[in-house]
């Protein structure tokens, strides 16, 4: 992904020490735990990959317990704004603590054999382990078999047989309801009776099945928990409020089932748990922002007037306007330096349910609503690219509802707005209504349409959408598609098309992005070879993971004579061309000097022997004063730059 001003987002890794209530939280082992405990000590990295659901996180939190040192030093790596992986990777010697367990979730981003034993290496540097989560799609490769494991979730009987035992457990403690009754007390006898009776239940059997993660069926055992004394013949109808417990929750969250309007919910309130909801996982300060702003757009349509909403705008105490029964047990901790100071759901899948039926439960809201999101994504300052990219992934998942009515009110607008920010928003959106609202094909077909228009804001609007997810579902069709884009004249000063091709090299497709590279730069199209230039610059400072400080663009040289040739012709265009030659030259500067060091002799005789090759006329006296007055002054003892010099004459 690249920023909303055109430049590659910068990888900013922060390390979030789990809570106590996380790493002590129950777990249920699952076939091949115990490979996967011998993969981690062996190798320091291990990948686990599984739908969403079946408790990978759980599995990867308990097979790190069982390696760090000391048990519980276990913390989350996360970016911000780019791809996490590749943050671990470019700074795993700042972060990486020694006997320290870390968990890395790649979501459904590539991750390459190359990158995975690169990450071994720099684990077992440091002393420390790492845990890898994603899809099936993220370790395609079956080069990945000495790291990655597939996730088989745990027997659910056994999960809802062992939250329910401990739940019980606390429960006897502070139980006093049998010696109020005038019977026996809560006691170890009965509440096995009741987990033996509900276990063996054919009904809740059956209901397990149904039941869409395993997060889901531990909430089960707290209903069941919660119900100890309920008299048998209530147990079907506590099963079935279970079943659909997210939406009663977002519905009593919501204050739609009150029977009086003073047992209803404050309409800040209502407005403050939406933004909660849709910001879960994000920083607090990103959740009083959005619930403000969305608290001074929707008020007015409860009736409340300008003068009475700045009462509701001082008031930010976490613990009124978010219920307990809303929030993760993780989020009562007050520890500034945990994720306790994130908006965290009891259930990630709470946002949608709350999403869903806040869309159509007030339908006079709907516009608003997208008024609110609107405006959060077009704000600016530090962290905004967080708050920008939710606010564009919720506008998607609103298409997974009506895709027609929320693209003509929004991501149209959007795309063919003047606003680079806002092109890339409905990139975003619509590549979240192909991942999680099931309109992928649909999605494919919107951006062709923008592809062909003939407004260039469209099109540089679907230039951006290939470089998501959208993208790589048909890598060929889509490097095609940016050829025809990069011929466009209306594109001609827009980097979309370049920053898209460079996201589709760094995803792992290297060799299709090569040749297409080749082809623009000898195409003879007036802006093709252009875009290949602004490609190659947006490569310039990456390096492939697995080779740190070596550029990729170097390496794929040295690995074969036309990656060379063509590194040649881009570097001489770029140096050559008005509105790249200054980033060109300091780039091409940042190279030399990193040949230096031992065992990148390889490199050093590559940039020697291309030297003579780029700096061609009419470069030679430039390239000489670069060399000799800027260069050689930052770096006096550089020895590839001297024999560069010499290769030069």
């Amino acid at each position: 992904m690249y920023s909303g001003d055109g430049s590659p987002s910068a990888a900013r890794l922060h390390v979030v020490p789990f809570t106590d209530a996380v790493v002590t939280a129950i777990h249920v082992k699952v076939p091949g735990q115990d490979e996967m405990e011998a993969g981690l000590r062996r190798h320091h990295v291990i990948a686990i990959y599984g739908d969403e659901g079946t408790g990978r996180r759980s599995t990867a939190m308990a097979v790190l317990m069982q390696c760090s040192r000391p048990r519980y030093a276990l913390s989350a790596l996360y970016c911000e704004d780019t791809d996490v992986v590749r943050g671990v990777c470019e700074q795993a010697g700042q972060v990486l603590e020694k006997g320290h367990g870390y968990l890395v979730e790649a979501g459904a981003r590539p991750v390459t054999p190359e990158t995975l034993e690169r990450l071994a290496q720099l684990a077992a540097r440091a002393g420390s382990y790492l845990v890898i989560t994603g899809t099936q799609s993220c370790f395609p490769d079956e080069a990945h078999h000495a790291h990655a494991f597939e996730h088989r979730g745990p027997d659910p009987a056994k999960v809802l047989e062992d939250h329910l035992r401990a739940l019980l457990a606390r429960h006897r403690h502070r139980c006093r309801q049998g010696e109020e009754d005038g019977g026996h007390p809560c006691d170890t006898n009965s509440t096995e009776a009741f987990v033996t009776r509900v276990t063996g239940d054919p009904q809740l059997n059956s209901t397990l099945g149904l039941a869409r993660s395993v997060t889901g069926v531990v909430q089960l055992a707290r209903v069941l928990a919660d119900h100890v004394h309920a008299p048998d013949e209530e147990l079907g109808d506590i099963i079935g409020r279970w079943r659909d417990w997210l939406r009663l929750l977002a519905r009593e969250m919501l204050g739609l089932d009150a029977r009086r309007d003073e047992d209803a919910p404050d309409p800040h309130h209502q407005a403050f748990r939406i933004a909660y909801a849709l910001f879960n996982g994000h920083p607090l300060s990103d959740v009083v922002e959005a619930g403000d702003l969305l608290s001074r757009i929707i008020l007015p349509h409860f009736g409340v007037s300008g003068a009475d909403l700045a009462p509701h705008m001082a008031e930010q105490n976490i613990n009124r306007l978010v219920p307990p029964q809303m929030r993760s047990p993780e989020a009562a901790g007050t520890d500034a330096r945990t994720s306790a100071r994130e908006a965290l759901l009891v259930h990630e899948q709470l946002l949608h349910s709350m999403l869903e039926t806040t869309w159509d439960a007030y339908g006079r809201l709907r516009i608003p609503l997208l008024a609110w999101l609107d405006l959060l994504v077009g704000g600016r300052g530090p962290g905004r690219v967080r708050i920008r990219v939710r606010a564009a992934q919720v506008v998607g998942l609103l298409m997974g509802y009506e895709f027609d009515f929320v693209y003509r009110e929004r991501v149209g607008p959007w795309a063919r707005s003047e606003s680079g920010v806002r092109r890339l928003s409905a990139a975003l959106a619509l590549e979240m209504a192909a991942v999680e609202g099931g309109a992928a094909d649909r999605v494919a077909r919107q951006v062709q349409d923008w592809a062909r228009s003939p407004g260039a804001a469209l099109q540089d609007s679907a230039a951006r959408a290939y470089g998501t997810s959208i993208g790589l579902r048909d890598v060929p069709a889509t490097l095609t598609a940016l050829g025809r884009l990069g011929r466009k004249p209306g594109l001609v000063a827009s980097s979309s098309v370049a920053y898209s091709t460079a996201w589709l090299f760094l995803a792992g497709r290297v060799d299709e992005v090569m040749a297409e590279l080749d082809r623009w730069v000898t195409s003879g199209d007036e802006y093709l070879p252009r875009h290949a230039v602004r490609t190659m610059l947006a490569l310039a400072r990456y390096t492939l993971i697995d080779r740190p400080s070596r550029p990729a663009l170097a390496e794929l040289a040295l690995d074969h004579a036309k990656n060379a040739d063509l590194l040649v012709a881009l570097w001489n265009l770029a140096l050559t061309t008005r509105g790249t030659s200054t980033r060109a030259w300091n780039d091409l500067g940042r190279w030399l000097p990193d040949a230096d060091g031992a065992g990148n002799e390889d490199l050093a005789a590559l940039y020697e022997a291309l030297a003579p090759r780029i700096f061609t006329d009419p470069l030679p006296e430039r390239a000489r004063f670069q060399l000799n007055q800027v260069w050689r002054l930052r770096h006096p003892d550089s020895p590839t730059l001297h024999r560069v010099l010499k290769a030069l004459g």
